[in-house]
């Protein structure tokens, strides 16, 4: 699978309120991801748009409470899955999903770490029918799942549910049969599509560019991430170096798995001195490698550690 990112980072507009006052929109753009037969694993690097923000006016336990913003049963519809944000203050980059709200609360699905005055931002995380398309979409239908092309969402809990289009264009659950309407993706997680054909397909994503941190962990064995920015980032300035283990021998080290766009992996790995190499072609990892939409993080030890994604240097001048 390769990823080509295109119209990223489209200018921001600008429009005049006054002779010293400037207003500026959110950086949006699109990316094309180029789909092989076979496993393309993919993240969601461009998200929906912010529908609701503010600032927390209280916290307890997994409620947060903010009767100053919008209303949230009003743009937050019910039956979808919502991604909360913790943009500023304690908490920062922290990210939940969640589908309980009042006009006022969001009742998470556990603690974010956010706090009395820390801010947010809602988005509505977006389904395979608006990523992947129905009766239209490139993707090979079939009443028979294994005659289908198949997208494989984390469930949780190390593995994977598989998803089809019917030949009707209505998408199907594989793995426990049945109707499948509005399945979130929600974008820290990466997905597989499997592809059954030999023919390229380009499935193409559009929407906004987030410009902070993404706070996620990573647990024992292999855990398919998404890297969430769509320009600029790379091996080296993602942010892993801190939350990964490192060791002079790569067995005995956290290995990042980049997908190699001919269905295979190249390993990198942090030796003891911090020093990125490559453990598929031994030697040290190209500088400033550009990272892919997807990663494998293999964590060796038991637990769960947390990983701080960060944008790249120049996204705080968007």
């Amino acid at each position: 699978m390769k990823t080509k990112t295109i119209a990223i980072l489209a200018t921001l507009a600008a429009t005049g309120l006054g002779m010293a006052q400037t207003a500026y929109t959110t950086p949006v753009g699109y990316v094309t991801n180029s789909l092989n037969q076979g496993y393309n694993p993919i993240g969601l690097n461009l998200h929906s748009s912010v529908v609701a923000t503010g600032i927390l006016e209280a916290v307890s336990g997994t409620t947060l409470t903010d009767s100053n913003g919008a209303d949230l049963t009003s743009v937050l519809p019910a039956g979808r899955t919502f991604v909360l944000e913790i943009t500023a203050g304690a908490g920062l980059g922290a990210t939940q999903e969640f589908t309980t709200r009042t006009a006022t609360t969001m009742d998470l699905p556990g603690s974010i770490g956010a706090a009395l005055g820390s801010s947010y931002n809602v988005r509505i995380a977006p389904t395979l029918e608006e990523i992947f398309g129905t009766t239209t979409s490139l993707l090979k239908k079939s009443n028979v799942a294994g005659n289908a092309d198949n997208v494989l969402v984390p469930n949780g809990l190390g593995g994977y549910i598989r998803y089809f289009l019917n030949s009707a264009g209505v998408w199907r659950n594989a793995t426990t049969p049945g109707l499948a309407p509005n399945t979130p993706l929600v974008y820290l997680d990466g997905i597989f599509v499997q592809k059954v054909d030999a023919a390229v397909v380009n499935i193409v994503v559009s929407g906004q560019v987030k410009t902070k941190p993404t706070l996620s962990s990573i647990t024992q064995g292999f855990n398919l991430l998404s890297t969430v920015y769509p320009v600029g980032s790379t091996l080296q300035n993602l942010g892993m170096d801190s939350a990964l283990k490192k060791s002079n021998v790569a067995g005995n080290a956290d290995n990042v798995l980049f997908p190699d766009g001919a269905g295979g992996y190249v390993r990198y790995f942090l030796n003891s001195a911090g020093v990125w190499r490559n453990a598929t072609n031994p030697g040290l990892a190209p500088a400033n490698l550009p990272i892919t939409s997807a990663i494998f993080i293999e964590r060796k030890d038991l637990g769960a550690v947390p990983l701080n994604f960060v944008p790249p240097s120049f996204y705080s001048n968007l």
